[in-house]
């Protein structure tokens, strides 16, 4: 490994690596519980399902005005006040899922949810934008995909360490994972995390306010649309996996088999994904990556045998492992480095867009014809993005027209 590499990811683990795999491993521990809970304490099914619709319409329309807040806070104030208002969340989530009587329960419950999902915005974007800041441009890509590896490995412990809490005290208890978790995730961040200085230079009158928009909104919005595609089909890839396991008859073992296959295959990919951005470009990544999802997805019907079902996932998730912090690394790129925060915001509200645009197409299809059809049109949508990212990386990323930016491009 290149020594100045090595240093780097050193130098990161404490502020920004481990609270990251704590943080999203309690996270991930209560994801399978909050529907549970919800019907637990009187919601029906249409309601849980709208609590999650909202949850993620907020995971879109949030980052903008977030993003505003992380930039006059700073990162470092910012990851302290996401983790803060997620531990108050999640304690509120334990009371209201204490066995008392009380319409009162289910109101905190939705209220903490709504709330935790504010938190953990401010949490992201604070973490990306520092880690963006600290991150040289010719190590950026290495950085993140290790950054979006840890992630992976958070989504891996914290169900495995959430079930067996559940098992043995029950659902709720998977609440406490995430708060000890978060509080440790806090911990780190408050002894490690050090405020960003201003770089000399960079003062907001620097530019005119039309260079500034015309400057940083068309990569955001052109590159980002790429990015929407890739978090549409990852999306759908969650979503479809256990649908087409159900359509074709398959033992839920054998899903949640398929499951872990795949997330333990993906991590493979993380390190060489990273080298192979730095040293090539982000083309080289997202193209193949979203070609290989989308080929997967047009191919679904060999799905219909168990061999064909390993297989089809098996490529979703060799596309999915490749493209291990590309979303990460391009919001690094294209996003100018003074007021860095609030454009991070908007590309997140771009690229995550897709995690709305995804499930309603799947809906929308399957309404009219089959899972299969939903699945294999999913596939031309990856297609579409490989195309659209083939084009426009080239044109929009390269490294002349990054330090442009951060030279010419203020944030206020």
């Amino acid at each position: 490994m290149d020594p100045e590499l090595r240093a780097l990811l050193r130098r990161l683990l404490l502020p920004v690596y481990l609270p990251t795999v704590l943080y999203t491993a309690g996270a991930a521990a209560i994801v399978p519980v909050i529907p549970l809970v919800g019907l637990r304490l009187g919601m029906s099914v249409p309601q849980v399902a709208l609590l999650g619709t909202i949850a993620g319409v907020l995971a879109v329309i949030g980052p903008v005005p977030l993003g505003r807040v992380v930039h006059r806070i700073g990162e470092r104030a910012a990851l302290i006040a996401g983790a803060v208002v997620a531990i108050a969340s999640i304690i509120a989530c334990l009371v209201a899922a204490t066995p008392t009587a009380g319409t009162w329960r289910v109101w905190v419950f939705v209220a903490a949810i709504l709330v935790m999902s504010s938190g953990d915005l401010i949490w992201d974007l604070g973490r990306q934008t520092y880690l963006a800041d600290e991150v040289p441009a010719h190590l950026r890509a290495r950085a993140m995909t290790l950054f979006g590896g840890m992630m992976r490995v958070g989504r891996i412990i914290g169900p495995l360490v959430g079930a067996a809490v559940i098992a043995l005290f029950g659902a709720s208890a998977a609440f406490v994972v995430h708060l000890v978790a978060a509080c440790l995730s806090l911990a780190f961040v408050a002894r490690f995390v050090t405020p960003h200085l201003l770089t000399p230079g960079t003062s907001p009158s620097t530019a005119s306010p039309t260079v500034r928009r015309r400057d940083a909104f068309r990569p955001i919005l052109l590159v980002g649309f790429a990015a929407l595609v890739l978090t549409a089909a990852r999306t759908n890839r969650d979503l479809l996996l256990p649908l087409l396991g159900h359509y074709y008859g398959y033992h839920d073992s054998l899903v949640s088999l398929v499951f872990a296959v795949s997330s333990t295959a993906e991590l493979i990919l993380v390190i060489p994904a990273g080298t192979v951005m730095d040293r090539y470009g982000r083309a080289a990544v997202l193209v193949p990556c979203l070609t290989l999802m989308g080929v997967a997805f047009a191919i679904t019907p060999i799905a219909r045998t168990a061999g064909g079902f390993f297989l089809f996932a098996g490529l979703l998730a060799l596309g999915n492992g490749l493209g291990a912090g590309i979303n990460k690394t391009l919001s690094a790129d294209v996003t100018p480095s003074v007021g860095r925060a609030q454009w991070m915001g908007l590309w997140n509200s771009v690229s995550g867009a897709g995690g709305l645009v995804g499930p309603a197409m799947v809906t929308a299809i399957a309404a009219v014809s089959t899972v299969v059809t939903a699945s294999v049109a999913t596939g031309a949508l990856g297609i579409v993005g490989a195309v659209w990212a083939a084009w426009w990386l080239p044109r929009l990323v390269p490294r002349s027209r990054r330090v442009r930016l951060d030279a010419e491009v203020p944030g206020d």
